[in-house]
């Protein structure tokens, strides 16, 4: 099972930086000027659900394998919320923050099941949540990526085309 999940995070990893990447973030930040570059709405959106689809369905199929079970009752609200946690602890927008998410509140009942009773755990969670996310307003990975991230001049950020122009004539 690990090594679908690396298979499916490299796979997405290139999905995500190619241009059909590129046209689905750009429908997720401005769906107007997205079009007006001649984005296909339609076929994008579409594309994806069907990727999204065909992941979920997948990763359904071997989670059925795994417990040998196939029942409702193993996605109920609870489970819902928890997943929701993971992706928001870990960060959204971003391919490793549910990864980091799902590992950190993977493993939290891992270590509070000797010392905590079952209900108090989920107090233990929210705790844990709204420390993050106080520390951490994006979530761990962008935040932590932003943070270590290398300082870019303020003549990089404002004037990108002038370096551009600078570099070709030095290479010319």
């Amino acid at each position: 099972m690990l090594a679908v999940a690396v298979v499916t995070y490299l796979l997405i990893s290139r999905l995500v930086h190619s241009h059909f990447g590129r046209a689905m973030r750009g429908l997720m930040e401005n769906e107007t000027l997205a079009v007006s570059v001649g984005i296909d709405v339609t076929k994008t959106l579409t594309l994806a659900a069907v990727i999204s689809a065909g992941i979920a369905g997948a990763a359904g199929s071997l989670y059925a394998h795994y417990i040998r079970i196939i029942d409702p009752e193993v996605f109920a609200f609870i489970n819902t919320v928890t997943m929701v946690i993971m992706v928001i602890t870990g960060g959204k927008g971003s391919l490793a923050g549910p990864v980091v998410g799902g590992m950190i509140f993977g493993l939290l009942p891992v270590f509070l099941r000797p010392i905590m009773a079952p209900e108090a755990q989920w107090i233990a969670y929210g705790g844990v949540l709204i420390v993050i996310l106080f520390v951490l307003p994006r979530g761990i990975v962008p935040s932590l990526a932003q943070r270590f991230a290398k300082p870019r001049s303020r003549a990089e950020t404002v004037a990108p085309v002038a370096f551009a122009e600078r570099d070709a004539k030095e290479h010319a």
